[in-house]
């Protein structure tokens, strides 16, 4: 959770407020909601069920969805229905800058938070938006971007391919991409080392809510890192947890079922996801 959240004062009168300002009251509060709630982060993308938004703004859930639908047709922000997150277009530029050198420090964080993002409809629009500002690199698995470039231009790349063929190699290292396979590497490391941490949290709540001692050793994390790296997220895993450990604990069949092995099982997760209703009355408490 960020510790606070930039807002401008011409949230209220810029072009953009007051375009959102005509789509009424619910959807202005809804706008300012989805740059300061606690789901967010610096890169506007993040996970964010329409039920959440519906409890936490103290608005109904067909009002919540009519509000994104016209923030959306405005171009203020995108939602994923089938993985449920949303994205806020300018949220990135806002809460970090409009340009960052590719040393800064940050650079490497932005890459973090974005390679572990799942497979989204929007996440081709926000490379094509940041990737220059914020030196994104592309994902392994995406073809890179490239510029439509005019005829003129076209024939001078192809000049300068013929140059570089003619002029002898220097032996002198490619600095650019060093730098850039360095970052991916570290990135991909980070990435992979925050998957493992959120594991090991979901391990242990899996221990406190069954009362159970599952080590924490590859053969039980991998299996849910794996989930993790597929999509879900640490509140689907917990929510999973919660709802099983309700059903099956006092069940004398069911109960040795409440372990990484089943839980964690590619099928069985899918199932046990599409289970879930958000929010559940009474669940909240349970996965915290």
């Amino acid at each position: 959770m960020r510790e606070f959240a930039k807002i401008s004062p011409t949230f209220w009168i810029n072009e953009c407020g007051r375009t959102i300002k005509k789509l009424g009251i619910e959807s202005q509060h809804i706008a300012l909601y989805l740059l300061t709630n606690p789901h967010a982060n610096m890169i506007g993308i993040y996970y964010l069920p329409i039920a959440i938004i519906a409890h936490e703004t103290n608005i109904s859930v067909e009002n919540v969805a009519k509000a994104l639908e016209g923030l959306s047709s405005v171009s203020y922000c995108s939602y994923d229905q089938s993985a449920e997150y949303i994205w806020v277009h300018n949220m990135a530029f806002e809460q970090i800058s409009t340009q960052l050198h590719p040393q800064d420090k940050r650079v490497k964080g932005i890459n973090t938070a974005y390679h572990l993002l799942p497979k989204l409809s929007f996440l081709p629009e926000f490379f094509k938006k940041y990737h220059e500002a914020f030196h994104l690199i592309n994902n392994d698995d995406e073809a890179p971007l490239k510029p439509l470039l005019s005829k003129e231009k076209e024939k001078e790349k192809e000049n300068d391919k013929e140059k570089e063929k003619k002029i002898p190699s220097s032996g002198k290292p490619d600095v650019v991409s060093s730098f850039s396979q360095s970052l991916t590497k570290s990135i991909k490391a980070e990435s992979h080392s925050i998957l493992y941490s959120q594991a090991i949290e979901i391990l242990r709540f899996l221990n406190g809510k069954t009362g159970r001692c599952y080590r924490e050793l590859d053969t039980n994390l991998n299996l849910i890192v794996a989930r993790l790296k597929s999509g879900a997220s640490v509140i689907d895993c917990r929510q999973i947890i919660a709802k099983k450990t309700r059903e099956w604990k006092n069940n004398s069949k069911m109960t040795n079922h409440l372990r990484p092995l089943t839980l964690f099982d590619k099928d069985n997760f899918e199932q046990y996801l599409g289970e879930l209703v958000l929010p559940e009355e009474g669940a909240a408490h349970d996965i915290h």
